[in-house]
């Protein structure tokens, strides 16, 4: 059964990246992405999913306080942070507020693949560089 994911990010380029990146594989699938997090939250009230890819800066959002929020209201679903932001001090609040994982977006589809399968096994995953 593949695991389903919600996307957050406001680059559209990055959500339609991850949307074909995810059509092909048989492990994940993008359910739905968003921009912003009134449109995440609606989905969520109403929607299941696995795990949330949080972009760390948002136009809208901070991400932090996103995934804050999420482990909140939905302590079940599993976060993990997808920033281009390699700075020690969000990695480690993203450990603090309850992230499960911190992945580079530099590090390419095959560090966020793994980060995906070892969030989901139950692990955490933190890319440092």
């Amino acid at each position: 059964m593949r695991k389903k994911i919600i996307v957050i990010d406001d680059h559209k380029i990055i959500r339609d990246g991850l949307n074909a990146i995810f059509k092909r594989n048989k492990d994940f699938e993008v359910i739905a992405d968003f921009d912003n997090e009134d449109d995440l939250f609606d989905f969520l009230k109403g929607n299941s999913t696995d795990l949330i890819l949080m972009d760390l800066h948002l136009n809208s959002a901070n991400g932090l306080d996103l995934t804050r929020r999420s482990k909140q209201e939905y302590p079940e679903i599993k976060v993990i942070m997808h920033t281009m932001s390699d700075n020690t001090y969000n990695i480690e609040e993203a450990r603090v507020i309850g992230a499960e994982g911190y992945v580079l977006k530099s590090g390419g589809q095959e560090k966020l693949e793994e980060a995906l399968r070892r969030v989901s096994a139950g692990e955490e995953y933190y890319q440092f560089n």
